[in-house]
């Protein structure tokens, strides 16, 4: 029972997944064997005649423990190097097996394939006809592409071509990064080799390695980003035109997978920030038992303990670069609560990185760290312990406080948790903002109109009650400035020199910051300094940030002041 035509590899019958054969004793490239016909290795009758290019089969299948080799022994007395398919009982695990065969390429077929069904496929592989390569391919393509179905798609995929090529596969990322390898290989020499150039291929040989790299791209809202399919053997002649297709089409499913995977990593992103804006939008219904479920679908639990976290650019965000700043911690700090094993729900708004994290704030602090770079510039504020979904938005308020703190704190802090307050923050906080807010017009009322008096006041205390920095920064002559301020001791009927007067002052700037901010939503934040004039805004290096809505005019600085009107 014997075929012969235009013939195939071994590699590809290797890589055939409806057979599912072994290898069990290789001889150096065996997988470019090629393959002409099969025929079974019962008797001695016409086996010497046979070329090497034909697989001998074993028709008889072993006892289990018992000698897999019995049925193929004039097989391997044959000479020359001949490929011998034996069948494997369950559960056999042969090793050892090439100093028996010798010379010749030992196949395990399993015990549940019939060799006419090897033969048959042999037969098929090798037909004479015009379609025989692109149904090679074909073939190849689908054997592929059934990774994408297993649980890791990336890593089933570069073990299948692992072992298509009879080599070493390696998944890289753009910094040559492992995603996934099925053995070492020296990237720190390849690596260099490989980003040299812009073509979409490249072959290596490298330190006797001998190999070809097939690039994987794949975009999004952060634009391509480049990954490399490498495959590489001790092997002078690989790779050889079926180890290429192989990577080309595996390179291909590669950019698939990864491009479905980001948009399901989008689609996950928005819905989470969705629930978490729910979360912290609720004022005055605070027991909403749906949402608290939706949260919980999403793995956070409210019988544990949680917080909401934000981040903010130390110098607000006034570029382009700010913006992609805020990107970078929002994956870098994606990637660090994911691999410490943090339930969580992150946002990333226009001027801050909002969080609601299943731990307490020290674990946050490590998280933090472990985020390394992309944390650096970043203010950092750390709620109270949410103990229901309607304290999601009190431990909200407790992080824009502790950055307003940090903003206004000399000493250099990057990070400040509800649990560092000092007694009258922690009263401001625990008061809450409606009641605070209500407060403070109150307090403020006769300067309600007067933005000029607001701004001197916020610069005021900006400056630590410093009269010669704030004049500076509002660029009047501090004679000036004394007299405003002694119009707003006037129109408030309080003196500046009253610590109970200043704290009061201190909490009710603060609350209307905090008030404004919130009722607008997306804030957006813009430098002030010396070179605002006339109400323009023209240069940065300021001494603080203030908030702006073109429909709307000047208003409150998010460290607790009023921002510069016109008139000034």
């Amino acid at each position: 029972m014997t075929h012969d035509g235009t013939g195939c590899t071994l590699g590809e019958l290797l890589g055939n997944e409806r057979l599912r054969l072994t290898l069990l004793a290789e001889r150096a490239g065996a997988e470019s064997r090629p393959v002409h016909g099969a025929r079974l290795a019962s008797g001695t009758a016409g086996l010497a005649e046979l070329g090497e290019d034909i697989v001998l089969v074993a028709s008889a299948l072993p006892a289990t423990g018992g000698d897999l080799l019995a049925g193929v022994a004039d097989a391997l007395a044959l000479p020359g190097s001949r490929v011998i398919a034996v069948r494997l009982p369950p559960g056999a695990h042969p090793k050892d097996l090439q100093h028996v065969v010798g010379r010749h390429i030992l196949l395990g077929l399993p015990a549940d394939i019939d060799p006419a069904e090897l033969i048959a496929e042999i037969a098929r592989s090798t037909t004479r006809d015009e379609q025989a390569p692109a149904r090679r391919l074909t073939s190849l393509q689908r054997s592929l592409t059934q990774a994408l179905a297993e649980p890791a798609p990336l890593r089933a995929l570069t073990a299948r071509v692992a072992k298509i090529c009879n080599a070493v596969v390696t998944l890289v990322d753009g910094q040559g990064g492992i995603e996934h390898a099925s053995g070492p290989l020296p990237l720190s020499l390849l690596f260099p080799e490989i980003v040299r150039t812009r073509s979409e291929a490249q072959r290596f040989t490298v330190e006797g390695w001998y190999g070809m790299a097939v690039r994987v791209a794949t975009s999004d809202s952060g634009g391509e980003r480049t990954g490399w399919l490498l495959a590489a053997s001790r092997r002078s002649a690989f790779p050889d035109q079926y180890a290429e297709a192989a990577l080309y089409i595996a390179a291909s499913l590669a950019e698939t997978s990864l491009q479905i995977e980001l948009v399901a990593q989008r689609q996950e992103r928005a819905v989470r920030s969705a629930v978490l804006e729910e979360a912290l939008a609720l004022r005055l219904e605070r027991h909403d038992a749906e949402l608290a479920g939706r949260i919980a679908s999403l793995g956070l639990s409210f019988g544990q303990e949680m917080r909401v976290i934000v981040a903010e650019p130390a110098l607000g965000v006034t570029t382009a670069r700010d913006s992609a700043a805020l990107e970078s911690l929002h994956a870098g700090l994606q990637r660090t609560l994911v691999g410490e094993g943090l339930p969580h729900l992150l946002v990333l708004r226009e001027s801050a990185l909002v969080g609601l994290v299943q731990s307490s704030s020290s674990a946050v602090r490590r998280a933090i760290v472990k985020a390394g770079t992309p944390a650096e510039g970043f203010l950092l504020g750390i709620g109270r312990d949410a103990a229901d979904v309607g304290h999601v938005v009190d431990s909200y308020h407790d992080a824009q406080l502790a950055l307003r703190v940090l903003r206004r704190d000399g000493t250099g802090r990057r990070l400040m948790a509800y649990e560092e307050f000092d007694f009258a923050t922690r009263l401001f906080s625990d008061v809450g903002l409606d009641r605070m807010g209500e407060w403070a017009r109150e307090l403020l009322r006769p300067l309600e109109d007067n933005q000029t008096m607001l701004a001197t006041l916020s610069t005021y205390f900006e400056h630590r009650q410093n009269i010669m920095t704030t004049a500076d920064a509002l660029a009047v002559h501090h004679n000036s400035l004394r007299y405003r301020l002694s119009k707003i001791e006037s129109a408030l009927d309080l003196s500046l020199r009253d610590p109970s007067a200043v704290s009061s002052l201190f909490l009710a700037l603060t609350a209307l910051s905090m008030v404004e901010a919130e009722s607008w939503g997306q804030r957006r934040i813009r430098p002030i300094g010396r070179e605002e004039q006339s109400g323009e805004i023209r240069g940065a290096g300021a001494t603080g940030s203030v908030l702006a809505d073109p429909e709307r005019g000047p208003a409150l600085s998010p460290r607790f002041g009023a921002a510069l009107g016109p008139e000034r």
